[in-house]
């Protein structure tokens, strides 16, 4: 079976504090743009206008550094409680029509448009399973949930965000390997790292 995209929205969960890394890691500039709007370039290359990005801490600075352009762009309340609430808020801004739910973080730089797009063509040969990324012995973000799930994404508490879900669903989990994603962005080291092994003159991905 093959299924359309047009009714798959991309959910970019930017509303963390950045306590580790001392200064909003969504604004870390690297090869000239924001870590936050490489993920909605990224997005949009596939999904057009269908982003939504949930902001919390730090959202002044985040809207007044990045154009949003044409995205979504919502405030998480409470995103203190942790990453369940931005997934919260997120689900509760998709459309009733919406398919399915591409979750993506603003601070893993190595993932590109052609990675969401592998995901999106393995949901649309099996639209009834969850499609993680697999690496390092272990599966996560990106992932694309289908609409099915929204309900239990909207349950989550605290700090448990989608793994939790990808644990509990496992018989129902489509695995996508991705070593790309296994790098995120929590702290000045992670940047370092970061901008020394993938320069600006395009090393690596």
């Amino acid at each position: 079976m093959n299924t359309a995209i047009d009714n798959v929205y991309a959910i970019i969960l930017a509303a963390g504090a950045s306590s580790r890394m001392g200064s909003p890691k969504q604004l870390l500039k690297w090869r000239d743009r924001p870590l936050l709007e490489h993920t909605i370039l990224n997005a949009r290359a596939l999904l057009d206008e269908r982003i939504i990005v949930v902001l919390g801490a730090n959202a002044e600075p985040i809207q007044a550094g990045i154009d949003l352009g044409d995205v979504t762009a919502v405030i998480n309340p409470d995103w203190q409680e942790g990453m369940a609430s931005s997934l919260r808020t997120g689900i509760q801004t998709l459309p009733a029509s919406a398919s399915a739910a591409l979750i993506l973080l603003c601070d893993q730089p190595l993932i590109n448009a052609a990675h969401i797009q592998n995901l999106l063509q393995g949901w649309q040969q099996a639209p009834s399973r969850i499609v993680a990324s697999q690496y390092h012995h272990s599966v996560g973000v990106p992932v694309l949930f289908p609409a099915e799930f929204f309900e239990q994404l909207s349950a989550l508490k605290g700090d448990r965000g989608a793994k939790f879900l990808l644990m509990k669903f496992a018989n129902k989990l489509l695995k996508i390997p991705l070593s790309e994603a296994e790098l995120d962005i929590d702290n000045s080291g992670d940047f370092e790292w970061l901008t020394r092994h993938y320069s600006q003159a395009g090393r690596g991905v």
